[in-house]
């Protein structure tokens, strides 16, 4: 009893997809999260409460605990005395109602009543200042929550919107076969058998496929089953344990079977065995021509070994077709002479007799896939992989319509000429030809650089290097030194002079003086006046006068003086200075490295392929491609080329104006309004440590100057005055 299989989650159905159009290698990795946008709006921060509300309540804390604990204790202590004293003199007094005590009651309320009431009023300013503070921070903390809520609504719209915009958008893409040719050098197995089942798969949606598996391993075996459950003809060849049911050479016209062989037999000789050639193509073409139509490998070999002499009991040939063939076809001095072309010839044919002797029924198919099986290496296998290369070459180059894609793997063992030749008919005829080579020496080593170029996992370290030196060298600035000056001096000034005098001055003044004067005057005079009789004659005056003056005086003056004066300044200041400053100088050098590392080539996963082509315009672009085929089975996978991300929506409106900073302090307290609870002043961002990017030193996030409390300060108490002069005085 067998059961179907179960396909769990239509990976069968999934892989189908692998049928589809158009021919990929693989697929290109493009995250989509790459294009996420982040929310642009910074988070809210929460406000600082203004400093004078804080202040305020310092203030009012302190005043209230002065009133409350110094002045209306005293306060109340100067009433009580006043109490007991206005108490003491009403008992001492007759009268109850002494004018003494009543005044005294009324002055110690008097002397209580100023401190109860600036103790109420201090009290009541710090109720007032508390209640402002937690009102104030009540509005904060409130109007904080409330920006955080919306933020993050906002937020999650945001997230929401891009998850949704991105959620359908294909992470793999496909990688397009670039151009008609390929070649790809190193692998693995596995490697070989992914990337024929990628590749295979969706050349075969578009045009027929002609798989040629030299490997020896038989890479194409998950092409051809896969192939089989799509319902898709497959021709399958499996050589040289199944070449008698093998339709290889079954339509090869005579010329182009003798060509074949002739090129199988010589494809590693170099062309100093023209001679050789020229005469096994003579031979063979003779032969074709007695058999006539019927031509086999099997019969060839029969007619060379009746050439030969050699006995023969078979029935591939007729009793006349021997004879003629023994006797006519060539002299007996010919066949002493080419013996040995008919030796080599011979044994060359000879272990593909059986060869296309049972043609198989199934036909020509869509897939077609000639594969030598994984035998130990002997000469047949050796025989058959030069054969089935001419024989596809034959093919293209007698072809006249569109023929089948074509994909050699293990194209090592070929020759170069042969593989030239190979190429250049594909590419005149338009067929997309892909090599598979294991190895990057000898004939692949000459072979590169035909087409584009794809790179998988190279164990050889020649190899790689080969395959670096390939890719080429590009010049790259890197950073080679990197130089860090740390240095710092401090500058503080801080002048605080003080300046004083001491002056002392004594004086003594004595004066003495004596004046004494003396003097004589004596004076004496006449005078005559008159005219002569009837005024005839004019006036006339005699004037005569005698003086004497006498005088003296006598001054002495002594004077004594003593002056002492003493005098004194002094001054004080205090100097201090800082400062930091850093430098970082980085130097960049040109190289000229590999564009990859040979040792990235060394390590590739297994189905990880570098895929190298021609820019236009010269340069190169290289384009990482997975050929593993199970990644159709994942989700976000298109059979194309990776589209374009959609458009971003519009931004989520940010929030409306923020809170501004308070203003200055209202007069009136407590009762500012409401909304100037908000903005603290920015503080400046923190320099980063040193690094290797321009920056400040490690330990400088506040700045060049050290904190405040690590400043050297002036004394606390500087000296009020000079010292006493003289050991000091009363």
């Amino acid at each position: 009893m067998r059961g179907r299989p179960i396909d769990p989650g239509g990976l069968l159905s999934r892989r189908e997809r692998l049928f589809s159009p158009d021919p990929r290698l693989g697929w290109v990795f493009r995250d989509r999260w790459w294009f996420l946008r982040p929310f642009p709006e910074a988070p809210p921060r929460q406000q600082v409460l203004p400093e004078y509300l804080a202040r305020r309540v310092t203030e009012t804390e302190q005043q209230a605990q002065r009133r409350m604990t110094r002045t209306l204790p005293v306060s109340a202590g100067i009433a009580v005395c006043l109490m007991l004293f206005a108490a003491c003199s009403a008992s001492g007094s007759a009268k109850a109602s002494s004018p003494l005590s009543v005044g005294s009651l009324m002055l110690a309320v008097i002397v209580i009543t100023p401190s109860a009431v600036l103790a109420w009023w201090a009290v009541r300013q710090r109720q007032s200042a508390r209640q402002a503070y937690a009102t104030a921070q009540k509005q904060i903390i409130g109007g904080y929550q409330d920006q955080a809520r919306q933020w993050h609504a906002r937020r999650q719209a945001h997230d929401d919107a891009e998850r949704t915009r991105l959620n359908d958008l294909p992470e793999w893409g496909a990688a397009t076969r670039p151009g008609r040719r390929l070649d790809v050098f190193g692998g693995t197995l596995w490697a070989w058998e992914a990337l024929l089942t990628t590749y295979g798969a969706s050349t075969l949606a578009v045009q027929p496929l002609l798989v040629l598996d030299l490997s020896r391993e038989v890479v194409c075996r998950e092409l051809v089953e896969l192939s089989q459950a799509a319902w898709m003809g497959v021709d399958a060849q499996l050589l040289p344990s199944r070449q008698a049911s093998s339709g290889l050479l079954a339509d090869m016209p005579p010329q182009d079977l003798v060509d074949a062989i002739v090129e199988s037999m010589h494809g590693g000789t170099p062309d100093a065995a023209r001679a050789d050639r020229s005469m096994d193509d003579r031979i063979l073409t003779k032969v074709c021509g007695a058999l006539g139509e019927n031509i086999t490998l099997g019969r060839i070999a029969a007619a060379l070994r009746a050439l030969m002499g050699e006995p023969d009991d078979g029935d591939l040939l007729t009793r006349d077709e021997r004879r003629h063939i023994a006797a006519e076809l060539f002299t007996v001095e010919y066949r002493r002479q080419a013996h040995a072309n008919l030796s080599r010839i011979e044994s060359y044919v000879h272990p593909l007799e059986n060869l296309g002797t049972e043609p198989s029924k199934v036909g020509v198919g869509y897939l077609t896939c000639i594969a030598l099986d994984s035998q130990a290496r002997n000469v047949r296998s050796e025989l058959l992989t030069d054969l089935i290369v001419q024989w596809v070459t034959h093919r293209i180059t007698a072809s006249q319509d569109s023929t089948p894609a074509l994909v050699v793997a293990g194209a090592d063992e070929l020759a170069r000429r042969h593989l030239e030749r190979l190429s250049d008919a594909c590419e005149r005829r338009g067929v997309p030809l892909t090599l598979l080579f294991r190895r990057l020496r000898e004939t692949s080593a000459e072979m590169i650089g035909g087409g584009a170029v794809a790179f998988m996992r190279l164990g050889s370290n020649e190899d790689a290097t080969r395959a670096a030196d390939f890719i080429g060298r590009d010049h790259r600035f890197v950073l080679s030194q990197i130089t860090k000056n740390i240095g710092g001096n401090e500058s503080h000034t801080t002048t605080d002079t003080e300046g004083g005098g001491d002056s002392e001055t004594y004086s003594t003044s004595r004066t003495t003086g004596t004046s004494r004067s003396w003097g004589t005057s004596r004076s004496s005079g006449s005078t005559y006046s008159g005219g002569e009789l009837f005024g005839l004659f004019p006036d006339r005056s005699t004037n005569y006068q005698r003086g004497s003056n006498r005088g003296g005086s006598t001054s002495q003056s002594d004077t004594e003086g003593t002056s002492v004066t003493t005098s004194r300044n002094w001054s004080a200041a205090y100097s201090y200075a800082e400062g930091t400053n850093w430098s970082d100088a980085d130097t960049t050098q040109r190289v000229y490295e590999y564009t990859v590392e040979p040792v990235t080539l060394q390590h590739l996963p297994d189905h990880a392929l570098l895929l190298v082509q021609s820019a236009p315009g010269g340069g190169r672009t290289i384009t990482p491609v997975e050929c593993d085929p199970a990644i159709i089975t994942l989700e976000r996978v298109t059979t194309g080329p990776l589209p374009d991300p959609p458009a971003p929506q519009p931004a989520i409106p940010g929030p409306g104006p923020a809170l501004t900073s308070p203003g200055p302090e209202p007069r009136q307290w407590p009762t500012p309004p409401a909304p100037q609870w908000a903005a603290p002043p920015v503080a400046p961002p923190p320099r980063a440590p040193l690094t290797a990017q321009p920056g400040p030193p490690p330990g400088q996030q506040t700045g060049p100057r050290p904190p405040e409390e690590q400043r050297p300060r002036p004394p606390e108490n500087p000296p009020q005055g000079p010292p006493p002069l003289f050991g000091g005085r009363s």
